[in-house]
């Protein structure tokens, strides 16, 4: 199996900036008292618990995006965090501990997100090998219809099928397998027959609401986002065509459209999948990407992109310092439309996000 090589320029979308949704306190280990633990190299001073893997991916793969200096320190804590299998655990507090199963009931152990993420950073910066391992374990996860689960064993969903369809198109090989993973996506999108506003939708799973998470980290696996870079767009949203089961024909534009139409009517915002009344910036940042590297719905990113960075402090800070997962998204949307993550919003997202790393 060959991996793609990922260009500095090579940008990759997020989720859940702050922290992994369905993670459980269970997935880290408890450090041993011959194992002191070391966060070296660790970006972001946050408990690592629930989001160490993910926030030093999108850190790494910000920097990468922004042509900037990546710290060896930085990619040894990635390393370090691989299980034996080639998969990743949201965290591992005690890296000399055996990484326990990955199970679905308690949701602890090894996950597809977690893989997925540290995968397109491993190729990011250029660790093949590494990439490589991750890459047949988050192959060997897939259902036979299409869908990848969080946990191995569990139900497949939305969110997960869309980032690890959009890690392995770093990966020669696996076309079959995303397309796959397309039609599971176009099986779950709400269809024809729904409500007009709905079409084009994802929900996390079969019979729930759609959300902004779900639809936009489809998104990202169906537009091959993790490959974005500038690009035009065509400015309007595409249209959507239907079979005669009433199931959308074109999936990713479909799914485009309704996260254009939602930008345009929240000003450049999506609302939070759990308190609409509240902005989701990271599925906001998520779907700057995927609209970029779906080449469509340019009038929707302008919008959203000026609201990102008019509300950066809102998104990328919280009481403990910077966010690196916020930041490291954040770079990525910047560097996806042409926008200087040096000077953005008035700060410099890359010394941002460098300052954040742990030394010890």
């Amino acid at each position: 199996m060959r991996i793609a090589r990922f260009t500095a320029l090579a940008v990759a979308g997020a989720i859940l900036a702050g922290g992994v949704a369905g993670a459980s306190a269970s997935s880290a280990g408890t450090p041993g008292p011959t194992a002191p633990r070391s966060d070296a190299g660790l970006f972001g001073t946050q408990d690592a618990t629930y989001d160490g893997v993910f926030r030093q991916s999108y850190a790494l793969m910000g920097l990468v995006a922004a042509d900037a200096s990546v710290p060896r320190p930085a990619v040894n804590w990635l390393l370090d965090q691989q299980c034996a299998d080639g998969s990743f655990m949201s965290f591992r507090a005690d890296t000399a501990e055996t990484c326990p199963p990955s199970d679905p009931t308690t949701y602890s152990g090894p996950d597809t997100n977690s893989t997925a993420m540290a995968l397109a950073a491993l190729v990011a910066v250029g660790e093949d090998d590494a990439a490589r391992e991750a890459a047949t374990w988050l192959l060997a996860q897939q259902s036979r219809g299409g869908g990848f689960p969080y946990y191995a064993g569990g139900s497949p969903d939305t969110n997960s099928t869309g980032l690890a369809m959009a890690a392995l198109t770093l990966v020669d090989g696996t076309s079959k397998q995303r397309r796959n993973a397309a039609n599971y996506e176009r099986r779950m999108a709400y269809g024809c027959n729904s409500d007009p506003d709905l079409v084009g939708s994802m929900p996390y799973m079969a019979g729930m609401l759609p959300e902004s998470m779900s639809t936009t980290q489809s998104l990202l696996g169906l537009s091959r986002a993790f490959l974005v870079r500038e690009r035009s767009q065509q400015r309007a949203n595409p249209s959507v065509t239907c079979d005669g089961n009433g199931r959308v024909e074109n999936v990713k534009g479909a799914t485009a459209r309704w996260i254009a139409r939602a930008l345009r009517a929240n000003d450049g915002r999506l609302p939070d999948a759990f308190n609409p009344q509240v902005t989701d910036w990271n599925s906001t940042a998520v779907a700057i990407i995927g609209l970029v590297a779906a080449r469509t719905s340019g009038i929707a990113t302008d919008i959203a992109i000026t609201a990102l960075a008019n509300n950066i402090d809102d998104y990328v800070e919280d009481g403990e310092g910077g966010r690196a997962g916020a930041l490291g998204t954040a770079i990525l949307a910047a560097v996806a439309t042409g926008s200087d993550p040096r000077d953005f919003g008035g700060r410099d997202l890359v010394a941002d996000l460098q300052s954040t790393r742990q030394t010890s």
